[in-house]
């Protein structure tokens, strides 16, 4: 195999892949990127095992046609280095490749074989569905920071994803203290009975190559129980699915019926509040108390090790009764910085120490945020 690269072209290949590829692996073909030339261009491919992910470039001169698998890391950092020159790779015996760029820089590292390299991504033409980036990069931003990092409970280790009655998607994630839900028309249902898991890193790697992409206005998508498989511009990626059981977050989700009371707040006034109290709140996860009474609403917070903090502000409705209730306000910034809007909370006057729903004053129906409260001393 021999090509000639632009080198912005091949750098923009390997940047993409190193965040799949693992720095040190008993595997180390999840370490490689596959080069893979025809006489359309090259496809550059990684995988982890769990992550995969492959993209096609035309704009690349095929001298002979092959295979080569490379050190992904390395091979980024010798590019990233190099000259503003055109840059050719050439397979040697014994999976040898040379780098040169111009006549003065010549690299020689050694690969692996390429038959080797693991595959992931089907050949047989299947069929995709189609959903909105935008919506689909709206709805990850809105769920995906309440996703567990905790790898001991690995079935709220990634975004849920399921189909509703009405055609929408809906996107719920959790991390056993809070749960987001947002609901969307993002395009056609999978054709799936039950929902699915993408785990958390695989929910990174979807956001990440969609902002990269997001003027093309589609993506295909191809779901079946195991991988999902995303089509967008010249990348595929595929992700292996979490084969467990979501919790039933509908159980936690308050019904209809009971008495409550329905707060409005302007984003801008309780943001920057709650940013104050993470000052004092935040160093050893202190809760905060929240008191409304008649147009105001009183945080507070303590630490025996720092100090405390109050601040009163006016909410402009009067509410009908006293509500006091104690919560990570980190849990409530996380929402207010996604949803960019007024938000309503929902306070369960029947019973003490229920779920507080939270919801953007302008999407209460698409979208529901629930944070348990915590135990007041």
């Amino acid at each position: 195999m021999k090509i000639i690269s632009k080198k912005n072209t091949l750098l923009t290949a390997l940047a993409r892949i190193q965040g799949i590829v693992e720095k040190s692996s008993i595997k180390p073909l999840t370490s490689n990127a596959l080069i893979d030339a025809t006489k359309n261009g090259i496809s550059v491919s990684a995988t982890n095992l769990q992550i995969g992910m492959k993209a096609t470039y035309s704009d690349v001169t095929v001298v002979e046609e092959g295979k080569i698998s490379v050190n992904a890391r390395k091979l980024y950092e010798i590019v990233k280095e190099l000259p503003e020159k055109e840059i050719s790779l050439t397979e040697k015996e014994n999976y040898w490749i040379k780098i040169c760029c111009g006549k003065d820089v010549n690299f020689n590292i050694i690969g692996l074989p390429p038959e080797d390299f693991p595959q992931l991504f089907k050949e047989e033409q299947e069929e995709y569905i189609e959903w909105e980036t935008e919506k689909l990069i709206n709805m990850l931003d809105l769920t995906s920071f309440s996703i567990s990092k905790d790898e001991t409970k690995l079935n709220i280790c990634g975004a849920y994803i399921e189909n509703l009655e009405n055609r929408f998607t809906r996107i719920v994630t959790t991390d056993g203290y809070r749960l987001s839900i947002v609901d969307e028309d993002i395009g056609k249902e999978a054709p799936l009975e039950e929902g699915f898991i993408i785990p958390y890193k695989g929910i990174l790697e979807i956001h990440r190559i969609l902002l990269e992409k997001k003027e093309e206005k589609k993506l295909a998508v191809l779901i079946d129980k195991n991988s999902i498989v995303i089509k967008i511009g010249e990348i595929e990626l595929f992700i292996r699915l979490l084969e467990k059981k979501f919790p039933d977050y509908k159980v936690i989700i308050p019904g209809d019926g009971y008495k409550k009371e329905d707060v409005k707040i302007e984003n801008k006034i309780i943001k920057p509040a709650l940013k104050r109290m993470s000052i004092i709140s935040q160093e050893n996860n202190r809760p905060v108390i929240f008191s409304f009474k008649e147009q105001n609403l009183e945080i507070f917070t303590e630490d025996s090790e720092l100090g405390n903090v109050k601040e009163i502000i006016a909410i402009g409705e009067k509410i009908k009764e006293e509500i006091s209730f104690c919560i990570n306000s980190m849990y409530l910034l996380d929402v207010l910085n996604a949803v960019d809007d007024d938000i309503v909370l929902e306070y369960n006057l029947e019973e003490e120490n229920k779920p507080i729903v939270v919801r953007a004053l302008n999407r209460k129906e698409e979208m529901k945020y629930i944070i348990m409260p915590m135990i007041m001393d």
